[in-house]
């Protein structure tokens, strides 16, 4: 073997500790492409792993010091959301009988002369955690270990009330863990449920009825539940009284009252402000701020084009935006100013698609899959307008043994063959994750989906379905 030796010793070989040793990805990146200034928009980050693997904020968790993510703040109306997934350390928490992790999620490297919030929402958009000082010049928040079902947490990065941001200066978000209390409340459930688990497998694989064990996980499951709602009511009470006298308490009036202020524009005090963040959902937040977005900027800036284009005074109509961002007008009879005013909403049209969505309670309620094809498609629609030149739409897309048709040469082998390019990876993943959506539910939610919205003067707002 010209002077090569073998040996017969076996190597074990850990992909993840190969990929510390060797300095793999400690910094991944916010996609500053994609919009993520919505809690549905929560960010797709840039960067992939040793292996080519796309990586998220929740590929951190775990990590040694030294790896984060990094973004930044455009404005100080700007807020980043980040979602991540904590399912993997409850699992080995607890099935495999070891202590579960507390977990903490860290912001620093706040630009000089700059003060960031850091708030951290669950899967339903409760807000479970405000970042607090941690001493070393950042914000700190820690993982609520509430009920061992809730795993998908979102945190949302912006500028404190007043503070100025430095767009051109990057933050961080890492995740720091420790081994939790033997006792703690996920241990608990976990065992609680697992002693009906066994039973109801054995059941099920002997073909016998299995009602009873399915009865107590439910029960143990709303225990547990009731449980997380009575913590999170805790924490809430517990935040507030930073903000309000003793004995006051705010209730839902209030809450309503807060957001309607926002909604029309008014400037919330810093205690609203408190409050607001303490118990509005991240959803109530963003369609308050959208309704405001909606009248203050991008209405504003819709009538003053108009009003250069001659259209004057502004005319009652109603417009309608499908995924493919194309503005359709009714209510105007005049051809050509019909065609101008589709001209100019079609600038605006994926602002107009983000702001419906967010404001509209009835987008908010679709589930992850269907919020995540919706956006995507939102994407996708956008990126082949612009690399097409409108020649090129989703509907014309298929896709035959994994690999995308209908689509030129250039275009075509970016998408199907992206190498480590992340951004057609991205593009890629989705489109192939729409067409199986299609293929196994139809195209009921792309193809009768629109954002409505109904001009009346100078002031717009929207329809709803």
């Amino acid at each position: 073997m010209n002077g090569v030796s073998l040996s017969n010793k076996v190597i074990h070989w850990n992909p993840k500790d190969f990929a510390v040793s060797q300095n793999f990805n400690k910094v991944i990146r916010e996609n500053e492409k994609v919009s993520n200034d919505y809690y549905w928009k929560s960010n797709k980050s840039e960067g992939v792993d040793c292996f080519g693997r796309a990586l998220d904020l929740t590929t951190l968790i775990n990590k040694p010091d030294g790896y984060y993510l990094q973004g930044s703040l455009s404005d100080v109306d700007d807020a980043d959301y980040y979602q991540f997934n904590i399912a993997e350390y409850r699992i080995l928490g607890t099935v495999s009988d070891k202590h579960n992790l507390d977990i903490t999620v860290t912001l620093d490297h706040i630009p000089e002369g700059c003060d960031y919030d850091l708030i951290l929402y669950d899967g339903d958009g409760n807000q479970v955690g405000i970042g607090r000082d941690n001493g070393n010049g950042g914000k700190s928040v820690t993982v609520p270990n509430w009920n061992l079902e809730n795993r998908e947490y979102t945190v949302k990065v912006l500028a404190k009330d007043g503070s100025p941001v430095n767009a051109e200066e990057y933050y961080h978000l890492s995740f720091q863990t420790q081994k939790a209390a033997g006792d703690n409340v996920l241990r608990q459930q976990a065992k609680e449920m697992q002693e009906y688990a066994g039973a109801l497998r054995r059941k099920l694989h002997n073909g016998q009825d299995a009602a009873e064990e399915k009865q107590a996980l439910q029960q143990i499951r709303e225990k547990y539940g009731a449980y997380y709602a009575q913590q999170m009511d805790g924490l809430h009470k517990a935040q507030a009284a930073e903000y309000l006298p003793e004995g006051e308490v705010f209730d839902e009036s209030r809450k309503a009252e807060l957001l309607s202020k926002m909604a029309a524009g008014g400037e919330l005090t810093e205690q609203e402000k408190g409050l607001a963040n303490i118990f509005a959902s991240a959803q109530e937040i963003d369609s308050a701020t959208a309704s405001a977005k909606l009248q203050a900027d991008i209405g504003e800036e819709i009538f003053r084009q108009m009003g250069q284009s001659g259209i004057s005074p502004i005319p009652s109509f109603e417009v309608s935006i499908g995924i493919d961002g194309k503005a359709e007008v009714k209510g105007i009879e005049d051809a050509a100013v019909k065609e101008k005013v589709e001209d100019i909403l079609n600038g605006f049209s994926g602002e107009l698609m983000d702001t419906y969505i967010s404001i509209n309670a009835g987008m908010q309620g679709m589930n992850k899959q269907e919020q995540y094809i919706l956006k995507a498609a939102m994407g996708i629609e956008a990126f082949l307008q612009k690399a097409t030149g409108g020649k090129v739409a989703l509907s014309d897309i298929t896709v035959e043994n994994g690999r995308i048709k209908g689509l030129d040469a250039p275009l075509d082998k970016l998408l199907n063959d992206p190498g480590q390019n992340q951004t057609y990876l991205d593009y890629r993943a989705d489109i192939l994750a729409i067409k199986n959506y299609e293929r196994m539910n139809g195209n009921g939610l792309l193809g009768g989906f629109s954002a409505r919205y109904a001009v009346d003067g100078e002031t717009i707002c929207t329809v709803s379905v």
